[in-house]
């Protein structure tokens, strides 16, 4: 299986996320071909004019781009694909302000490309990545249920992200790090629903 790693951990070692993707990956029982991509060293190139207007030449207008445009969008293409060339991807990464940390956003705008990931037919969108398994294991200081549910934004643009992508086998792994008296069972919790997606998909 090819695994592509996606993590953004600006704590570095000291990242309780880290503690998740670690667990997941010492746990894996058979071997798989792992790409990483780390946010924190190499971060993707957002959509400026040139890289924009290229993207909509092509993507949409299916208009062949000329070097200066090739060159622009080719760090967005690299990304798009390693992700549509995986067969599960990883994402590790803490909530920043209830939401995704905005550098990951940075990534999903690079790899969600139109007649990559998802098509239109009829005016209508069509995911194109039925067959991808992902994974998100996140960490947050709070812990937001019930009431407080809408606060993890983290879950709820992935959510539509994924599904616009036409990604059905999907799960979420979140730890809560706030309280020192739930610290441990938190992440004891997370790391057991690690276990199971791993035996769950086989890996």
């Amino acid at each position: 299986m090819n695994i592509l790693i996606v993590k953004y951990l600006p704590s570095g070692s000291k990242s309780n996320t880290l503690g998740l993707l670690n667990h997941f990956l010492e746990n894996l029982s058979t071997t798989h071909n792992i790409t990483e991509v780390d946010l924190v060293k190499s971060p993707p190139k957002y959509f400026d004019e040139l890289t924009l207007g290229a993207y909509t030449k092509r993507n949409f207008g299916g208009i062949q781009l000329d070097s200066i445009e090739s060159e622009a969008i080719k760090p967005l293409d690299v990304l798009n694909e390693q992700f549509i060339n995986a067969d599960l991807v990883l994402l590790a990464l803490p909530m920043h302000n209830f939401s995704l940390p905005g550098i990951v956003k940075v990534y999903l705008d690079a790899i969600m490309q139109s007649g990559k990931v998802f098509k239109y037919d009829n005016g209508a969108p069509v995911g194109l990545m039925n067959k991808m398994k992902f994974v998100t294991l996140y960490t947050s200081a709070g812990k937001y249920l019930g009431d407080f549910d809408f606060l993890d934004n983290v879950k709820t643009l992935l959510k539509i992200e994924l599904d616009f992508m036409g990604i059905k086998d999907y799960d979420f792994v979140h730890a809560s790090s706030g309280n020192p008296d739930t610290f441990e069972s938190e992440f004891t919790n997370a790391k057991q629903k690690i276990d199971q997606i791993i035996q769950s998909w086989n890996l």
